[in-house]
């Protein structure tokens, strides 16, 4: 890909707008959670659709993508998602599980959030716990189809540097080789479709990122949509 700093600058205005417009034909009639996930629902299918024919062109180039069923090691990193992609998260598994596995999650997600917790940004982002979503023996996501953002676009041309990443989590000079086109689109559309989302009265909405543990534990908050709603600050920001 270019370093052209005006193409990279184009790219990203481009992204932030297709995200903000996809949110915006959703929002039309207001803010209500049917809408917002039909938007996320929307979002989702949009990114995929991007990464599936991006990851052709650099198959058909020589530089496929390492990304297999059952490969994890990306699944036991810090992960920080939006409030909209936690509420749509925990309706998702909500719906899709029983009381016992649901229970079963959520006893998960405590366990590594009384770990993740305590930690400042920087420590955070270095810690390695698996996810509370990752099945325990079969290695794929109990929540594949309604994973945040930041899972769709982390693809790895290197499961090695993936694997080293895991193993040496305080060495900064070690980290997977991300292909770097889906990351920045990714971010740039959901940045868009976030400043949709807050546009107008929408504005006190709590915007911050939080951990998948403790995030979604937050969010199956029978309560918690409503209040976010109301603009209260439903989720813990992280330590500086």
């Amino acid at each position: 890909m270019t370093d052209n700093k005006e193409y990279w600058q184009n790219f990203d205005e481009t992204f932030f707008k297709d995200g903000y417009n996809l949110c915006d034909m959703f929002l039309t009639t207001g803010l209500t959670k049917a809408n917002l996930f039909a938007a996320q629902q929307q979002l989702y299918k949009v990114i995929d659709e991007l990464i599936d024919t991006f990851l052709k062109r650099t198959a058909s180039e020589g530089n496929p993508s390492d990304c297999k069923m059952g490969c994890s090691f990306c699944c036991h990193q810090t992960v920080l998602a939006s409030p909209y992609e936690l509420f749509y998260l925990a309706d998702f598994i909500q719906k899709k599980y029983p009381a016992k596995t649901l229970q079963s999650l959520v006893e998960r997600a405590e366990d590594k959030k009384s770990k993740t917790s305590k930690l400042k940004v920087d420590k955070l982002l270095q810690y390695k716990q698996p996810c509370p979503l990752l099945h325990s023996t079969g290695g794929f996501c109990r929540a594949y189809q309604a994973r945040p953002m930041a899972c769709r676009i982390y693809l790895s041309s290197s499961v090695k540097s993936c694997k080293d990443d895991l193993e040496t989590p305080n060495n900064d000079a070690i980290f997977p080789q991300l292909y770097n086109m889906p990351l920045r689109a990714g971010r740039m559309m959901n940045e868009g479709f976030h400043a949709r989302i807050r546009k107008g009265r929408e504005t006190n909405l709590q915007a911050f990122e939080n951990t998948i543990e403790e995030g979604l534990l937050t969010a199956l908050d029978p309560k918690a949509f409503d209040n976010w709603i109301k603009g209260q600050n439903v989720f813990r920001k992280l330590k500086d």
